[in-house]
């Protein structure tokens, strides 16, 4: 006889196949992974979306009382199924170049702030090292099967990125590998090594350098004539792409109407701030455009000596109080917060640009989670007005918050905890955070919540700009007077001069919205479920420190699921 098949069971059987291939699931096994690099090969690509498809089989083939169970589980892992099939089949997964997140940074990243020891863990670094420039063909290789599939009509999108996307990571390459020799992969931070181990790092990093440049090269000699000049994927790939980040159906209308009725909404907040922070009250006095104001209230702010820290070290001291005030301030009041919060670095680095974000450790614990303020290259200080709310979304309440409580969550399974990954959710609950933070105390002036307000119009923003340019629809009445159809320009613009984010990284926002078509909705849509949720709650009478504690409870999952569990389970759930 044969064990009764149950959601655990088809959970455990996807987790391990997928162990096989992928460092992270084999971490999450108890497995050492160390070593490892991710699977990045056309072979495993295609037997990765038949695996979804015999999951997505055996969970429909489980009788409903075995489903209803572990409902979460099932969810969870039902919606991800399918929605990574038919992500897969717009030919997004395989052809991924993107300037963040794509199997190229991926790579890289493993060896962001690591240090080469001389025993068996700096070993494993090396030979992670070593794994660089085999992992980068394979990659290759399904670019390449990738093309072929596009062109024998499999997807349907395209099998190619985009020209500009290419361009864009070419770019980065470049960027990395220096050519006067200061190059990313011989800047590992490395103990005293003997001998041998000194020689393999070298050779090892040479090699990853090396695998690297024959890839930007690739990329603009072999891939890029085969690339689309166009970058919008149009409606029916845009709709498939955005909701598999979201993990539930979407009313495209709907979405662009709340981003557009979104940016209205706080365009008029952030005069009332900049109004109070001029010293004008509720008016703009002096200053008639409302933009303006908030313009004047920006550069009154960026001069104030009381938000610039100055110097590595009172900055990271300056987070640090930051983040250890935030203990003390939501403990036991918006959440109770698990032991394993205080398990998280904070660290500055830097890049050619600033911007703030977080990793979660290892799921085996050799890696601990990290809050990331970059300082962008020859800046002297860090202004921390705007940006305090970015320390809110990646720290807590925000990711780390999250994370840390699902993977403290000994009651899901390996799979949700450490694996389970989705835009809507994770994103929604970090841009969420933000606001909770202002109403718990977190913000200390109106300058922080200025900030804070800039950084939803970003993401307002954000919904418009993405939607259109993919999808081609109109422009609505607008501060900047622009009409008819969206630009990549325009978007920038958009970008720069409501949402007051600077150029460069204005650049590279457009650049990932044309990327990852519908990625950029999950942060205020996501934030949207949880607002309403909250809110049902209270209206229950549920403290918000209890609607926390059972909504993070479920585990990351779509937000169809999410939405569904959080209506039509009981209001007595612990």
């Amino acid at each position: 006889m044969t064990d009764r098949a149950t959601v655990r069971s088809v959970a455990d059987a996807h987790l391990a196949a997928l162990a096989e291939h992928e460092p992270a699931a084999a971490q999450a096994l108890g497995r050492d992974a160390a070593a490892r690099l991710a699977d990045y090969g056309p072979e495993w690509a295609e037997e990765r979306r038949a695996l979804l498809g015999r999951t997505a089989a055996a969970l429909a083939a489980l009788p409903a009382e075995e489903r209803a169970t572990d409902a979460a589980l099932d969810a969870a892992l039902a919606e991800r199924a399918a929605s990574e099939a038919e992500l897969f089949d717009t030919g997004f997964t395989a052809r991924l170049l993107a300037p963040l997140a794509s199997p190229v940074q991926e790579i890289r990243e493993r060896f962001d702030d690591v240090t080469v020891t001389d025993d068996e863990a700096g070993d494993a670094v090396i030979e992670r090292l070593a794994a660089v420039e085999p992992a980068l063909g394979e990659f290759r290789r399904r670019l390449e099967w990738a093309r072929d599939a596009g062109r024998a009509g499999r997807f349907s999108g395209s099998g190619v990125a985009a020209a500009r996307q290419l361009e864009v990571v070419a770019g980065q390459i470049d960027s990395w590998i220096d050519p006067a020799g200061l190059d990313y992969f011989s800047r590992i931070s490395a103990a005293p090594l003997s001998g041998p181990r000194a020689a393999a790092l070298a050779r090892a990093g040479e090699r990853a350098t090396r695998a690297f440049g024959e890839l930007s090269g690739w990329l603009r000699t072999e891939l890029l004539p085969s690339a689309p000049v166009e970058d919008a994927v149009g409606e029916h790939v845009y709709r498939q792409i955005a909701q598999s980040f979201l993990g539930t159906r979407l009313d495209l209308d709907e979405v662009y109407d709340y981003g557009w009725s979104e940016l209205d909404r706080l365009l008029g907040e952030a005069r009332r701030l900049a109004a109070i922070v001029l010293g004008t009250g509720t008016e703009t006095g002096a200053v008639t455009d409302g933009t303006e104001a908030v313009r004047a209230a920006a550069r009154l702010l960026d001069a104030d000596p009381r938000y610039r820290v100055a110097g590595h070290e009172r900055i990271v001291a300056w987070l640090q109080e930051r983040l250890e005030d935030t203990f003390a301030r939501v403990d036991g009041v918006a959440f109770d917060l698990p032991r394993a919060i205080r398990d998280v670095d904070v660290v500055v680095p830097t890049a050619a640009s600033g911007v703030v974000y977080y990793t979660p450790g290892a799921p085996d614990g050799s890696v601990r989670s990290k809050i990331v303020w970059t300082i962008p290259e020859g800046a002297e200080a860090i202004g921390t007005w705007q940006e305090v709310t970015s320390f809110h979304h990646e720290g807590v309440p925000g990711h780390h918050l999250e994370h840390t409580i699902n993977r403290s969550n000994a009651g899901l399974h390996p799979w949700q905890r450490y694996l389970c990954e989705i835009h809507g959710y994770a994103e929604g609950w970090a841009h969420y955070s933000e606001q909770l933070s202002d109403s718990i105390g977190l913000l200390r002036d109106p300058a922080e919540q200025l900030g804070m307000v800039l950084g939803q119009i970003w993401r307002a923003v954000r919904i418009v700009v993405d939607l259109g340019l993919h999808t081609g629809r109109e422009l609505r009445p607008n501060p900047l007077g622009a009409t008819g159809r969206w630009t990549p320009e325009l978007g920038r613009r958009f970008l720069t001069e409501l949402a007051l984010v600077d150029p460069r990284t204005a650049g590279f926002e457009v650049d990932r919205y044309l990327a990852w078509p519908g990625q950029a909705l999950a942060f205020k849509v996501g934030a949207k479920l949880w607002t309403e949720a909250r809110a049902r709650a209270e209206a229950s009478g549920i403290a918000a420190k209890d609607f926390h504690h059972r909504a993070l409870s479920y585990g990351p999952m779509g937000l169809g699921p999410l939405q569904h569990l959080l209506t039509t389970e009981s209001t007595d759930r612990p």
